[in-house]
């Protein structure tokens, strides 16, 4: 894939807080510099950023005037791709009137998704961490809220933060994907949906605890099938209905996505849902995760993967 295929140059804007595009850290390797401007082109990176941003090596602006002067330098007359999904509407209103804007946001997506050898290694370890903290959990007579909030201080403790709010769902509350941390104290099953981010890149564990039925093989079965089948040149969209075949057959239906790209983002991109079209490549790490959900509790086993000489690996 090219990236600057059509366009001469890309311009990766972050906002203020909470609207960072994560391709300015994936291109400059500095996380939440605010209004700031990252310049790309095939042979260097530029960075234009507010006096507030100040440090070595980037150009500094303290207007908007004197910033769109020092873009029109950069960019007059050349054909400029943004990411279309990051980029807010006002940006995107005031760049339209001074540079020809092509909106390269599937390019950006694919790019990311091929994981460089550093990029494996940071993801590794927050693998590593998060199924650290998740053997030490300890539920007796805590809360929903009381677990999540020591497994925030457990990452804490070695150095990662959270990759996303941790889901802890008890009982009933695991039929919920998304349930948020609540007074609910401890039975079973308890479903924990956790990762850590440690410099910059994520993890996407879940494991359900609770006495196992056919249900919770079933889903196990599914998570290892999905595993297995996983090679380069695979379409996303065979895997998914592949696996949800399987669970068909077993009464289980899939109410979301069988899993998605993580890296800086732990949604990082690509999904594999019914209508996914790409296919799979070395270098790509993906979050796996069947799952059922059913009226008294919810199953949901996740594992993250490497694709590497072809085939998928459990990392960590």
């Amino acid at each position: 894939m090219d990236l600057f295929k059509g366009i001469d140059a890309i311009l990766i804007k972050n906002a203020s807080l909470p609207f960072i595009d994560e391709n300015f850290f994936y291109f400059t390797g500095i996380d939440g510099m605010e209004e700031s401007i990252a310049v790309i082109t095939p042979d260097r990176v530029e960075i234009i950023a507010p006096l507030l941003e100040k440090r070595d090596g980037i150009t500094v602006y303290r207007s908007r005037k004197e910033r769109d002067e020092i873009l029109k330098k950069l960019l007059r007359g050349k054909k400029v791709g943004i990411n279309g999904k990051a980029l807010v509407y006002e940006d995107y209103k005031h760049f339209k009137k001074m540079f020809d804007l092509v909106d390269i946001s599937k390019r950006l997506e694919m790019k990311r998704a091929i994981k460089n050898n550093e990029e494996i290694r940071r993801i590794r370890k927050a693998v590593r961490i998060t199924k650290d903290v998740m053997k030490e959990i300890e539920f007796e007579g805590r809360s929903e809220m009381e677990v999540a909030n020591e497994i925030k201080c457990m990452l804490a403790r070695r150095n990662a933060g959270e990759a996303f709010e941790t889901i802890v769902a008890f009982g009933k509350n695991s039929s919920m994907p998304h349930h948020k941390p609540g007074r609910k104290k401890f039975v079973m099953p308890a479903l924990i949906d956790m990762g850590a981010r440690y410099e910059s890149y994520c993890a996407d564990i879940t494991r359900t605890f609770m006495k196992k039925n056919k249900r919770y093989e079933v889903i196990e079965e599914a998570l290892y099938l999905a595993i297995d089948s996983i090679q380069a040149g695979m379409k996303a969209s065979e895997l998914y209905r592949k696996v949800e075949q399987f669970l068909d057959r077993h009464g289980i239906k899939m109410i979301h996505a069988l899993g998605h790209a993580i890296g800086i983002k732990v949604h990082d991109g690509l999904t594999i849902s019914k209508k996914a079209n790409f296919e799979f490549e070395n270098g790509m790490v993906f979050a796996i995760e069947p799952a059922g959900y059913f009226k008294k509790y919810g199953i949901r086993i996740e594992e993250d993967i490497l694709i590497k000489n072809g085939r998928a690996r459990i990392m960590a």
